[in-house]
């Protein structure tokens, strides 16, 4: 099994987070990585991800909701583009976003994803833009849940 990981602490509750996350819609007002998601954040529905560094051609796929915890995880199937045929021992993966409370009132976001299957074992490398991508992401979504003069959801 493969994992990229990001964690960013950031100064707003988990509520704030959490809807500055699920608020889909306004993610191209803010967000460079994860480009676009519609769909709801509702565990058993789909999602139609766009996503990718903004210097390469984004990524474009459906992916399951595997879990919708508000304020604390969401989580969907990573499918390879147009493959979602593969069967589970060639690749599996799970993209999610945990929110975990801080003392000071703040939130540890924690961006990862998980690879699993012989296409992980024989890949070196993880999503485009893997790490860069998803620090971006994360360091984005900080800024909007921090500052409400940012447009955030709440």
């Amino acid at each position: 099994m493969r994992t990229v990981e990001v964690s960013t602490e950031i100064a707003a509750s988990r509520r704030m987070v959490w809807a500055v996350l699920t608020d889909f819609p306004r993610y191209p007002e803010w967000a460079t990585y994860i480009q676009r998601i519609e769909g709801q954040a509702r565990t058993g529905g789909f999602l139609k991800v766009t996503l990718g560094p903004p210097d390469r051609p984004p990524h474009v796929f459906r992916a399951p909701v595997l879990e919708a915890t508000p304020e604390v995880r969401l989580a969907w199937a990573a499918v390879i583009p147009g493959a979602t045929w593969l069967p589970r021992a060639i690749f599996t993966g799970v993209h999610e976003f945990v929110l975990d409370a801080l003392p000071d009132g703040g939130t540890r976001l924690t961006h990862r994803e998980h690879f699993s299957g012989l296409l992980a074992r024989l890949s070196d490398t993880g999503p485009p833009g893997g790490d860069e991508g998803f620090t971006a992401f994360n360091n984005a979504l900080q800024y909007r849940a921090e500052d409400p003069g940012n447009g955030s959801a709440e």
